[in-house]
């Protein structure tokens, strides 16, 4: 018996110290966001210190960046988007008061090729279908994006807002 624990107790000890001792890489923890379609659409993989984001296009999961913005930075996106959005006459009495979390995908070039409705806010489509509305208005954004660093030339790059929906 004594034979056993003189064994296991420096083995133990061993294995504390050895796991302990060591710099550890760092752990990566990864969140998944998901459309109001039930589709997976953003992956964020955090480390220590870095969130690294993902799309996913195509069946798999692409790096995505945001060094770009709206010409005439984030006023003007909301006055044109104000500018496109329109009030139903049966909303007159009835105002749904919400909010759309979205995203917009583009391609190296600035050209869109997704807008998905992550969350709604205090609103639902069970009358009009403003998730329609939104994405029309977003996607008539095309053209009017531009890249921090004209030598930038990741391959893809994703915006991510809020649509206020009243």
């Amino acid at each position: 018996m004594i034979f056993k624990c003189l064994l296991i107790l420096p083995m133990i000890l061993l294995t504390g110290l050895l796991s302990y001792g060591q710099n550890k890489p760092n752990i990566v923890r990864s969140s998944i966001r998901y459309d109001v379609d039930s589709l997976p659409v953003l992956k964020a993989d955090f480390t220590q210190d870095t969130m690294y984001l993902k799309y996913f296009i195509s069946s798999s999961w692409q790096d995505v960046y945001n060094t770009f913005h709206y010409k005439g930075g984030y006023e003007a996106l909301l006055a044109y988007c104000d500018s496109l959005y329109f009030k139903r006459e049966s909303d007159i009495d009835e105002e749904p008061n919400g909010m759309a979390l979205y995203t917009i995908l583009f391609d190296e070039n600035l050209k869109i090729k997704d807008v998905r409705i992550l969350k709604r806010l205090t609103y639902n489509n069970s009358k009009y279908d403003y998730d329609t509305l939104v994405k029309r208005i977003l996607w008539s954004t095309e053209g009017k994006w531009e890249k921090e660093d004209s030598n930038d030339h990741c391959k893809w790059y994703l915006y991510m807002g809020y649509f206020k929906v009243r």
